[in-house]
């Protein structure tokens, strides 16, 4: 049986894996790692075990996974990312490409599925960050 530590393992290396020569940080903002999981979980290479782990609902602050604040302390907790900063709109990513490769293989998760899911968490993220962007403005 999956546990919240894999998914998270798997959330962040994908992340590592597409993001390797940009961005060490995941945005956690405003509804943006929602979005980002959304965009993640309805990617075909997503696997089905991580899928059905994910639960989104509609809600006065709009698309809400349920599982986000356990994903991000389960991420913390494996020592896989920074506790968030101050103002809680990003978390640093802590664990190196290696580390993302080794989780992946015992996810028996393939390096181009998860660069896919990264792309994925990247693509889903990025609207929502530039709303935050802008209403910060």
């Amino acid at each position: 049986m999956r546990t919240m530590v894999d998914l998270a393992q798997l959330i962040v290396a994908s992340w590592v894996i597409a993001n390797a020569d940009e961005s060490s940080t995941i945005p956690t903002s405003e509804g943006v790692i929602d979005r980002a999981l959304k965009a993640a979980a309805d990617d075909p290479t997503f696997p089905g075990w991580a899928r059905e782990m994910l639960h989104f609902v509609n809600s006065r602050f709009g698309l809400q996974c349920v599982e986000s604040e356990a994903i991000l302390q389960a991420a913390g907790k494996a020592k896989l990312t920074s506790d968030p900063n101050p103002t809680y709109t990003r978390t640093e990513i802590t664990a190196t490409p290696r580390v993302a490769r080794y989780l992946l293989s015992r996810l028996s998760v393939s390096l181009e599925e998860a660069r896919e899911i990264g792309l994925a968490l990247k693509r889903g993220g990025s609207p929502a960050t530039e709303s935050v962007m802008a209403a910060a403005m």
